[in-house]
């Protein structure tokens, strides 16, 4: 069991960055705007006392924050510290696996029984390898350890469509997991180049994908530069995969000249950089990486191997070895058909199994539905392999949803075959670009209805700036000194000028990431939170106590020591090393909005009661700051000019898409529940990073024809 990671003997010092960020805002926009007026019988004019007062509340905390930063600075670290490095490494390794295992399930990949062995051999025009294994899909990864063994770990993997390549990856990437050693330096990740866009360098990409797919490496515990020291120190080994489906989507679809420049530009990156990688592995279609190697040259010093289809012998084998005893007889026509050499003129449809793809999605077909395997034979039905590889691709979706599922089935998010149908081909029909398809990110669907969602996601942002701000200004100028009407004016106004900034902001700005941090309540959490509370609530209470007496000042204290020390001490990045999936994220992105509001309500509603004595208003106050708080990134923002961190939360997008998109049936109600149960049925896969993505691009093509034809109809 691995220990957690100590950068020194010393207690590691936290990460100031949201104590100053919280408490300062707090500061600034409750308690230093009402501390002017609420004291002015006290201050009498006294201008120096007041400038005085507020500096006594405001310094302790800068005190507290830049201690921090000097000490983080002034901490002896050894980022090339090798036994540390090692450590996280381990961790990264058990967070892979742990992704990928059930990713290896869907694909049939964990079982002996299950697993297709592909036969590879080296790709045209190339030098062969310097192995002697067989060359058989099991024997990659000794492959890739005898290419290491030799100086040269790189490796390229080829294929047709359809020819399991991003499966011999995932395999290869938990073989290399599986025989790493306790000593071992290397840890194989997964990564999709389908997001492959960027000018940047492979370098800064790949920091940037495992940050991405493993958010808790810049945790606290860890440290903010944990990825890139692992990059750089050569602890990763990257697993490169769909180097085809780099593609960049241009004003008139055409996705050509642009995918072939990206794809060219990948390849110079990689071997241009100065990273000492311990290895890499690539998979690609033939066709492209053979156009972009001619165009920008060779992966340099790379293996080549190219996958082959499958024989009708191995076809043949694998099905009697899947197939129940109990089915033998039902597909006896198909393994008589598979047996005939060469094969009867009344069988050509059945070269169409030795696509891996193809076999695999036939046999959970047949095995699910009333269609007998002998009508894979049947010449009538099926003329030739064309027509059975698009039978086979446009009925594996449909057949993996029951038509009428049980109450209890729909009360649990299953859909019926049509209503699931109809999601899917509209998600496939919204996420193609050009011959490839994007991820599915909950947080992002709202872009799916875009207009309808910016318009309501700058609807909420002005409505609760305007009650939050309004309310706020109405209560402190009136503490002011001017008139109820007056106050309500003044304080509509200037909430009305924030409400148009923030309310713009939140109409421009694309949905953001889920919340990157976690809400811990162990004991350790909890003692930091009545740590960092006390020094809150004794200088919130000597404001208190100098503005509204000895009576009032501790409630304040608490008003504020509560919220501010519960956000610092439990809201904080998730050091678990563990796989994260959208559910994880969608939950964390909601708890860590239940704390924000609660930490905006809390001394929204104090500060009101005191200074008004008036509950109802105080309560509209405090509901209208929680809210803001819980369901924007807010006005901190905007009035520091970084407009584009400014906007509504993620999970807020999330709501929205589902308001515009399941009433008229393009998304379900329960779209998280839909878009898990797909994923269980095999149509997306999950990546790394809490995305989806569909299986194969020719099921997503397929899903996506049927949506086209039913519109026609």
């Amino acid at each position: 069991m691995t220990q957690p990671l100590e950068p020194d003997q010393r207690k590691p010092v936290k990460d100031d960055s949201l104590f100053t960020r919280v408490s300062t805002a707090m500061l600034a926009v409750v308690a230093v705007p009402m501390l002017l007026p609420a004291a002015e019988p006290w201050f009498q004019g006294n201008l120096y006392l007041r400038i005085a007062v507020v500096f006594v509340l405001v310094l302790p905390f800068v005190f507290l924050s830049t201690r921090r930063a000097i000490r983080r600075r002034g901490r002896p670290e050894d980022p090339a510290d090798e036994t540390r490095l090692r450590t996280a490494a381990d961790r990264l390794a058990t967070a892979v696996r742990d992704q990928w295992f059930s990713e290896a399930t869907n694909l049939k990949l964990n079982r002996p029984k299950d697993l297709i062995d592909l036969d590879w051999d080296t790709a045209a025009g190339r030098r062969a390898p310097r192995s002697r294994r067989d060359r058989t899909l099991t024997q990659l990864p000794g492959l890739f350890d005898d290419l290491a063994a030799h100086g040269s770990p790189r490796l390229v993997v080829l294929g047709g469509p359809e020819s399991g390549k991003s499966a011999s990856l995932v395999y290869l990437t938990l073989r290399l997991l599986k025989t790493r050693g306790p000593a071992a330096k290397r840890v194989p990740v997964f990564f999709t180049l389908a997001d492959w866009n960027t000018p940047d360098s492979f370098e800064d990409w790949l920091i940037d994908r495992l940050t991405d797919q493993h958010p808790w490496l810049t945790a606290e515990d860890y440290g903010p530069e944990l990825p890139a020291l692992l990059v750089r120190g050569g602890h990763i080994l990257p697993v490169l995969d769909s180097f085809d489906e780099i593609s960049v989507k241009t004003a008139d679809g055409d996705t050509g000249d642009t995918s072939l420049e990206m794809r060219t530009h990948l390849i110079a990156s990689i071997n241009e950089s100065a990273l000492e990688l311990p290895g890499l592995v690539l998979s690609s279609r033939t066709a492209e990486y053979t156009e972009a190697e001619r165009h920008g040259g060779p992966l340099d010093d790379a293996a080549v191997v190219e996958l082959q289809p499958l024989t009708r012998k191995q076809v043949r084998a694998y099905l009697q070895r899947v197939i129940l005893e109990s089915a033998h007889d039902e597909w006896r026509p198909v393994l008589n058909g598979l047996r005939d050499l060469p094969f009867r003129p009344g069988n050509p449809a059945l070269l169409a199994l030795t696509s891996p793809l193809v076999l695999t999605l036939a046999i959970e077909i047949w095995a699910t539905t009333d269609l007998r395997p002998a009508h894979l034979a049947d010449r009538r039905r099926f003329p030739d392999a064309a027509a059975l590889t698009a039978f086979v691709l446009r009925e594996f979706a449909p057949t993996r949803f029951k038509r009428h599922p049980s109450k209890n089935e729909r009360k649990q998010g299953r859909l019926p075959r049509d209503e699931a149908m109809r999601s899917l081909q509209y998600l496939a029909a919204h996420t193609r670009n050009g011959d490839t398809w994007d991820a599915i990110r909950w947080w992002e669907l709202s872009m799916l209805a875009r207009t309808p969602t910016r318009i309501a996601a700058g609807a909420i942002g002005f409505v609760l700036t305007l009650a939050a701000v309004g309310l706020g200004g109405r209560i402190a100028f009136e503490q002011a000194g001017l008139g109820p009407r007056d106050a309500w004016l003044t304080g509509g106004l200037l909430g009305l000028v924030g409400a148009c900034l923030l309310g713009y902001f939140c109409y421009r700005n694309r949905p953001p990431l889920p919340a990157e941090t976690q809400v811990h309540t162990d004991g350790k959490q909890l003692m930091i939170a009545v740590r960092s509370g006390i020094p809150i609530f004794l200088f919130a209470t000597v404001a208190g106590v100098l503005m509204f007496g000895a009576e009032r000042g501790p409630l304040i204290g608490f008003g504020f020591a509560l919220p501010i020390g519960a956000m610092y001490a439990l809201v904080t990045p998730d050091p678990a090393a563990r796989a994260t999936n959208p559910r994880l994220l969608l939950r964390r992105d909601l708890r860590v909005g239940y704390v924000f509001g609660t930490a905006y309500a809390i001394p929204a509603f104090v500060v009101g009661y005191v200074t008004t004595d008036g509950i109802w208003l105080s309560a509209a106050f405090a509901v209208a700051c929680a809210l803001a708080g819980a369901l924007l990134y807010g006005a901190q923002w905007a009035l520091a000019l970084r407009g584009g961190k400014a906007g509504a939360v993620a999970f807020v997008h999330l709501a929205l898409a589902i308001l515009v998109l399941a009433p008229k049936r393009r998304l379900p109600w329960k779209t998280m529940h839909f878009l898990e149960e797909v994923h269980k049925c095999g149509i997306l896969r999950r990546q790394a990073g809490g995305t989806y993505e569909f299986r194969h691009a020719n099921i997503a093509a397929a899903i996506a024809a049927r949506g086209e034809q039913a519109i026609e109809r």
